[in-house]
């Protein structure tokens, strides 16, 4: 069948997409560069157009040359393509833009707003904006990184969020009022994503202003999951917020519960939150166990295991750059070479796929140019340097310019079975795809950075480290530096761990003269902390559970139905 279908996936690709053959030459250092530049030109052909034809509006519609509001009338587009400016280059156009927003952005509007979608795409998009100001040369001001004009913001909006979390169990509601809090008529049924993917973001919030509350209710949120879970480990898809019922019993790792999980790993990662990570890895048996057939994913009943939906989900394609954050390099390639054959079928992957019929599912045949196959494969790359990772690069930049692309910008992908479009570009397109796509191709970027260059910063709790790399993207691919997590705290712990991290950058090149000015003799032999060590240990974890090798249709026969609806 894989065979068959590989002549299929060349086959309609050859068809379809100019030039394109199976067998590329390697890609080089000159092709980089190359797809560096074709991928900024898709940014500013986006960006630009959102610019003249849709802004403020939250986001563009490219086949009208017009704009709409669509999470909550916050130019939703400029917050979310902000630190992608960066990325790609261009401060002068993130400091106007940054001024912009201060200038034009409220959150004390009568809007019912979307508590989940705000949090990663405003408050993380903020967030990750105010703590790349001094790389792009703003002007700070005293405090910073514990205080600043964006900070402000981001906590503004992050304050609207929090009557959402006001339930016995801690479990919020979807959607709040900015003005008003919650709406009395509101459903309490939430989707699991929508529970527990705020730690990221929320911590930060807390690390950065002293206020705790913002993670104390992400961790609360996190636990009534974990203890909402199956017997057997597994969590559903939606959830009654006031009662813990579980209203959705299918279980998968895709829509609706795709970044609890990858909120576990970063949390724990972002926080070096043992219990987070623990939480995950138990997790990760049960999906290994339940819903893992020949490297595919499927939905099975949370509480039997039983497969219930035969079905691939685009958002599940998030999967493999998730399992190579925790080392597990060799199933995650097997499993991102899987999907990758559902890209070169279709160029782009259908919203849902069902995995025993090779094809797409009636009503569920788009592709709204979703970043996650990208993103793992930029995460994988810089795992192992496969090249075929960089192939998918490739055929992502030659499918959305030659399917997508009309003169105001890019268009979701109504069908990818005949290519038709929608008058829809999702902000994501500007603040995932495109900044995934551009980090795969530029391994010199400084979010690569491998701690060989850093920032000492003075702040009111003494001196601290920035930009030493080791970003955590939330999911909405909004990067956080970590190290700002211990720069606005007097917790002698902390200190203690940052002076550590402080003592072994002395043994490295720093990036500024105004450092090496400021030190004298020969760094590697300056102990700034000599007064204290630290003894640190490391742990071993078990290997992970997997399920015994056998055919998938052999496995469907005996446990599943198809997917029919």
């Amino acid at each position: 069948m894989v065979g068959v279908l590989y002549l299929v996936c060349v086959g309609v690709l050859t068809a379809v997409l100019p030039g394109y053959n199976a067998r590329h030459s390697p890609i080089t250092q000159q092709d980089m560069a190359k797809y560096r530049d074709r991928v900024k030109a898709m940014f500013y052909h986006a960006y630009n157009n959102y610019l003249e034809n849709a802004f403020p509006y939250d986001e563009l519609r490219p086949l009208t040359c017009d704009g709409q509001d669509t999470w909550g009338s916050f130019s939703l587009t400029l917050i979310d393509a902000l630190d992608t400016l960066l990325i790609i280059g261009n401060t002068s156009e993130f400091h106007r833009v940054v001024n912009v927003l201060q200038d034009n952005v409220d959150f004390d509007i009568d809007v019912n707003a979307s508590v989940f979608e705000t949090n990663i795409r405003v408050v993380g998009g903020l967030l990750s904006a105010h703590l790349l100001s001094k790389r792009a040369g703003l002007e700070l001001e005293p405090g910073w990184p514990c205080s600043g004009p964006l900070l402000r913001m981001a906590e503004d909006a992050a304050r609207k969020l929090l009557p959402a979390f006001d339930t016995e169990t801690g479990m919020p509601f979807g959607t709040v009022n900015l003005l008003r809090g919650v709406n009395p008529t509101e459903t309490p049924v939430t989707c699991t994503a929508g529970i527990g993917t705020y730690i990221i973001e929320f911590a930060t919030l807390s690390r950065l202003t002293g206020d705790p509350e913002f993670e104390r209710v992400a961790r609360r949120a996190l636990k009534g999951l974990w203890e909402s879970r199956s017997e057997i480990g597994l969590v559903g898809n939606h959830i009654d917020v006031m009662t813990s019922k579980w209203v959705a019993q299918d279980a998968g790792i895709g829509a609706g519960v795709d970044s609890y999980f990858e909120y576990l790993v970063k949390g724990a990662i972002l926080l070096q939150d043992e219990e987070m990570m623990s939480m995950f890895l138990d997790y990760n048996k049960a999906i290994q166990n339940y819903t893992k057939y020949d490297d595919w994913y499927v939905w099975v009943q949370m509480y039997k295991g039983t497969v219930s939906m035969p079905i691939f989900q685009s958002l599940e394609a998030f999967w493999p750059g998730l399992q190579s954050l925790i080392g597990d390099i060799g199933n995650a390639m097997r499993t991102f070479l899987n999907y990758y054959t559902v890209w070169k079928q279709f160029g782009g992957l259908p919203e849902f796929y069902n995995i025993p019929q090779g094809f797409t599912v009636d009503k569920r045949e788009g592709y709204p140019l979703r970043p996650e196959l990208i993103e793992s494969a930029m995460y994988l790359y810089r795992a192992t340097k496969d090249p075929i990772l960089l192939e998918l690069g490739r055929d992502a930049i030659e499918s959305i310019e030659k399917i997508s692309k009309v003169d105001c910008g890019f268009a979701t992908i109504k069908d990818v079975r005949d290519h038709k479009l929608d008058n829809r570009m999702e902000s994501f397109f500007l603040a995932e795809t495109i900044k995934y796509l551009y980090l795969l191709f530029d391994p010199d970027n400084f979010i690569h950075n491998d701690g060989s260059e850093f920032d000492l910063v003075v702040t009111p709790y003494g001196e601290c480290v920035l930009g030493a790399g080791g970003y955590v993207f939330n999911t909405e691919a909004h990067p956080i530096d970590p190290a700002a997590l211990h720069c606005c705290k007097q917790d002698n712990t902390e200190k203690w761990e940052v002076e550590d991290l402080v003592r072994e950058f002395f043994s490295v090149k720093p990036k500024t003269e105004k450092f090496r000015k400021e030190k004298t003799g020969d760094p590697k032999k300056v102990d700034p902390f000599p007064s204290r060590t630290q003894n640190r240990t490391n742990s071993r974890r078990s290997s992970l559970l997997h399920c015994p090798s056998q055919p998938f249709s052999s496995k469907l026969s005996i446990l599943g139905q198809v997917f029919l609806e």
